[in-house]
């Protein structure tokens, strides 16, 4: 079982859950949709579109939003009882692409040394100088080591 499937049907719809209101920020729509009671769908900092998810769906907009790729949607997923109230759904067309997140790239080659430098500056000088000096005494230890065992074996065979 996929981890966010049980996720939802462990934690946000049961017993856990009930009778409690969650806020749920999530990419992952089509997983919450069923089980959600509310959606506001933003994009570019603003809201594009939000209402109960009985009248966004009777509207259409439910196929437009799950069409929508990479927008971020909070979800109110609740166990109580479908709200009598009857509230007006609000429908804004979105402003450019919508797209919050880049594609990441896998970047090949080695690695540059303004990345280690970028390391280094991040957690300090001190931490770095005492690593390197720990390896070199461990290495200094070996060679010690090394070299008493030649000699001892030298002593032995003469």
């Amino acid at each position: 079982m996929h981890t966010a499937q049980h996720l939802v049907r462990k934690c946000l719809t049961g017993d856990l859950a009930r009778d409690r209101t969650i806020i749920l920020v999530t990419h992952q729509i089509s997983l919450c949709l069923p089980v959600s009671t509310y959606l506001v769908n933003l994009g570019d900092g603003k809201i594009l579109r939000q209402g109960f998810v009985q009248d966004l769906d009777l509207g259409g907009l439910i196929r437009a939003v799950k069409k929508e790729d990479g927008l971020a949607d909070v979800l109110d997923i609740s166990n109580e009882d479908k709200h009598s109230e009857s509230y007006a759904v609000n429908d804004v067309p979105p402003n450019g692409s919508g797209k919050l997140v880049e594609t990441e790239a896998r970047a090949e080659g080695r690695v540059a040394i303004r990345t280690y430098l970028t390391y280094v500056r991040a957690a300090g000088w001190m931490p770095w100088l005492f690593t390197v000096g720990l390896m070199l005494l461990i290495r200094f230890i070996n060679v010690g080591n090394q070299v008493s065992d030649h000699l001892r074996t030298r002593k032995t065979t003469s």
